[in-house]
């Protein structure tokens, strides 16, 4: 039985087959950091078949590509809801992914990541229209607060842009994050608890409780 609120997403990463398989049951929509776990192809495929609103998400070290497009194009295959990619891959790629993802009704997110400031409000805007572009379900973009102002930046994309996900990471970026489902995202990023996928996140039972508080589902 589900038990955390729709609008949360439980990036889950750092942990073991068998926790995940007890934790899925209870969520509405996790991401599946296959990257960061230590996951065969057969268990993988099981994540993928025990759940229908997963997100299959997995961040190259040193460019390599080849590999993330291979687990990927499986991910699709085993079933996944959405696939993340981020929007420096190499054009060719996100078309092949874009390509399989709709053969299979699974939605594409086009994600940017900037781990060390918040761009201007026209770069953010160039963000959303080149992730347009590839014909992304979702627009996710995620920057470093350096300042209060940087989450308001960031947070202003609501006003002019539909079918996007913008929040700030780090300490100061966490009210974003909190915000974002309010404001017009689908959903917003949680953790499990004291295993973050990146700064900020808050862990998805005190995310939980909070939004409850300000606005029960």
């Amino acid at each position: 039985m589900k038990t955390i609120r729709p609008d949360i997403c439980v990036s889950i990463g750092n942990t073991d087959f068998q926790s995940i398989n007890i934790l899925l049951p209870t969520l509405s929509l996790a991401e599946i950091r296959i990257d960061l776990l230590n996951l065969n192809r057969v268990e993988l495929k099981q994540l993928f078949s025990l759940h229908d609103n997963l997100i299959a998400t997995y961040r190259p070290k040193e460019a390599k590509f080849d590999l993330m497009l291979k687990i990927l194009i499986d991910a699709i295959g085993y079933g996944a809801a959405w696939v993340d990619v981020d929007i420096e891959t190499p054009t060719e790629i996100i078309r092949e992914i874009v390509a399989k993802a709709k053969t299979a009704n699974c939605k594409v997110i086009i994600s940017y990541h900037n781990y060390n400031a918040t761009p201007s409000i026209s770069a953010l805007s160039d963000i959303v229209a080149r992730s347009q572009a590839h014909n992304a379900a979702l627009t996710k973009i995620a920057c470093m607060a350096n300042s209060p102002k940087d989450c308001a930046r960031m947070l202003s994309l609501y006003e002019n842009h539909s079918n996007i996900l913008a929040f700030c990471m780090g300490q100061i970026g966490t009210i974003s994050r909190v915000a974002a489902p309010f404001l017009g995202a689908p959903f917003t990023y949680a953790s499990l608890q004291e295993k973050q996928t990146a700064p900020g996140q808050l862990d998805y039972i005190s995310l939980n409780n909070l939004l409850n508080t300000i606005k029960p589902f």
